[in-house]
């Protein structure tokens, strides 16, 4: 389980989550899925935008060799 857990698998969810939300007000067949679609979207990019912000990995020079 805490494979999921990382920063990647993160990207990927709020990707999905942006993709999703935007077919969801895409589509003609539904208003109770064009309804949900814009909080979906909202979602993902609140998502993307707090990955974005959190500070990054450093790597120590004694891990790099050199």
């Amino acid at each position: 389980m805490g494979r999921y857990l990382t920063r990647n698998w993160f990207y990927r969810y709020a990707s999905m989550l942006i993709i999703a939300g935007f077919a969801m007000l895409c589509q003609p067949f539904s208003h109770e899925i064009f309804v949900y679609g814009f909080p979906v979207l909202l979602s993902g990019v609140v998502l993307f935008l707090i990955l974005d912000h959190l500070p990054g990995e450093t790597v120590k020079e004694e891990e790099t060799g050199v």
